[in-house]
Formats: structure tokens, sequence, C-alpha cells
């Protein structure tokens, strides 16, 4: 470390005496730049890499230049971020050639090749297989990045993300302990912990499974019970797990109307029914009023049926008295 620490003072200073022979007035961005810079050479001589990057980053905003960038790459390669620190050596050799090879010294030149060369041997060539193809693909919670016909992980979070080139493709990435986290919508999630030695070229399958969906049952009435396809399921509110199709679900308790609807699930949904069960009315023949006034209609009809059916009385027979006469009146109507 102390070998890297010793060797980056150099370049803080070129780099520092390139902005100071570059500039032509002292205004307010060039001084808050060479104050950056000066803020990151004292970092870097106590090895604090970490607040050294963020102050030459600082500086490189302010006032661009190939030795910052350089400075910049210094850094990430001492804190082992070298997929990064591989694409900013790059830039500032890109810089370097866009000035006519007169921003950096030859050595700096030479040594950011050297680290580059090194770097590559150093970085994790990854073989991935993805399933399915057009999942989405996070390490450590970044989106990759492409170069060439590789995948790139660990780039700043301002790099724009791309699309996986389908189910199989090289992945670099730094060695160490990394989370690979697969996504898809209708699958469930998947993160993978691995540990990747320096120099590696691990196979990684990234394999999902079909996520089934989750219905979720509720109730406005305490005990009510649910059954899926005439299966009894438990009491609201509930949560089952189904794979993806049409199921026919129903909720009831006595004295409710009973709730039932049909639904259909995609894979990975997570519906919620919501059952609001309201008070069955009885029927008319079950009220007591009904039965009571049936019973008072029952009985009067009764006794109009008795009039109506019973047979005309017979006269008894005439009695004539002590003297045995009798006098035969004729019916009305007849003489």
């Amino acid at each position: 470390m102390k070998y890297r620490s010793e060797l980056l003072c150099a370049a803080v200073f070129v780099a520092a005496f390139g902005i100071t022979r570059d500039s032509r007035a002292d205004g307010d961005e060039l001084q808050k730049a060479r104050s950056e810079f000066v803020t990151a050479t004292d970092h870097v001589r106590n090895a604090r890499w970490g607040e050294a990057l963020a102050a030459f980053e600082r500086s490189a905003a302010l006032k661009p230049h190939a030795l910052t960038t350089y400075n910049i790459a210094a850094c990430e390669r001492a804190l082992g971020r070298y997929t990064r620190a591989r694409v900013t050596f790059k830039r500032a050799l890109d810089a370097d050639t866009a000035s006519g090879n007169r921003d950096l010294p030859k050595s700096f030149a030479s040594d950011a090749k050297r680290w580059i060369e090194e770097m590559d041997g150093l970085v994790v060539r990854a073989s991935v297989t993805l399933v399915p193809a057009d999942a989405t693909l996070l390490v450590d919670g970044a989106p990759l990045a492409r170069e060439g016909d590789l995948l790139v992980a660990g780039l700043p979070p301002g790099t724009e993300a791309i699309k996986t080139p389908g189910g199989q493709f090289t992945l670099l990435v730094d060695p160490g302990d990394h989370l690979f986290a697969v996504s898809r919508a209708g699958f469930a999630n998947a993160v993978v912990q691995r540990h990747l030695d320096p120099g590696g070229r691990p196979a990684l399958k990234l394999d999902l499974q079909s996520l089934p969906a989750e219905i979720r049952v509720a109730s406005n009435r305490a005990g009510a019970v649910v059954t899926i396809d005439d299966l009894d399921s438990g009491i609201a509110p509930i949560q089952v797990t189904r794979p993806a199709g049409i199921y026919h679900v129903a909720v009831r308790k006595s004295g409710y109307v009973p709730y039932v609807t049909t639904v259909r699930v995609n894979a990975g949904e997570k519906p919620t029914l919501q059952a609001d069960l309201v008070l069955e009315k009885p029927p008319i023949y079950k009220s007591f009023w009904f039965w009571s006034a049936a019973a008072v209609v029952v009985a009067g009809a009764a006794v109009g049926t008795y009039f109506l059916t019973r047979p005309d009385p017979e006269r008894p027979t005439p009695d004539g008295g002590g003297l045995g006469w009798v006098v035969n009146v004729p019916a009305p109507g007849t003489r």
C-alpha cells in the first residue's frame, strides 16, 4: 500500500501542475477544482483512497483533465474496483490521445496500460446462463454495462443499463463476494450469493422458478368459511397459493347471503377478494306473523266450508196430539 501511495502522489502533483499550466484566469470553478485536487493529495498521502477518490471526482467535475481521470482510476484500483478502474484508465488514455499525447506523461500512459493488463488478469469472467433469457439481472443492486461483446458489473451508478443479450453471455465482475439478483414479471425473484476468486472463469446458472398465484380472501364478518372450487380452504382472512388458472371462490356464514365469484389469476399475481356479507332476509313462509295469519285464515275457511257443505235439516214427523189430527201444509210454491 505504501508503494501505491507514493506512486499516486507523484501523479497527483503532475496533475496539479497540469491544471495550473492550463489555467488562464482565476475563476471560481478553477479555484474550487484546484482546492479539491489538493485535498485529494492529502488523502492519498494517508492512504485514504475513498476520500481521495471523492475529491478527485469533484475536481474533475469542475475541471476535466486526463491526469485527474488517471488519478481517479488509480484510486479505484487501490479500492479493488477493477472493472471501474479498467474503464477509467481507458478514458484517461483516450483523453490523452485527443490532446495529441500532451496531457499524460509517457510514464503515466505506460503505467495505465500496464495496470489495465494487470487487472485483465484479476477480473472474473463468468459464463452466465439466464433463465428466462429476458429476465433483468442486477449485480450488487446495480445494472450492467456493455464492453464490446462482454457485459460489465460494478460500473458507476450513472452508467446506462442495458438488456442482457439472450440467455448466455460473459460477465466481467470484480473478485470477491457478490449478490446476483434476477427478476421478471410472473416469476419468483432469485437472489444468489457467490464468492468469486481473482481471475476465475466460473459458470453461473441463474434460473427463475415460475411464481404461483396468491389468492387472498377477506370478509367483513368474522368466522366466514372460504371454499375454493368447493373445497374448504379455511376461515377468512386467508391467503392460499395456487397455480395460474380459474377458480370458483365462495364465502359463507350462517344467516348471511353467500359471496360467490369466479377469479382468473396469472402467474405471480396476488389478487385480494373482499367478501362483504349481508344479512339474509328470511322467506315469508318462515315468519311468525305469516303463520299466525295463516292459522286465522284456515280456521275461517273451515267454518265456512262446514256451513256450505252440511245437508239441509229434516223436518220431524208431525205429532197430532191427543186427537191425532194432523194438517198437511203444502210446501211454498205448491198447491
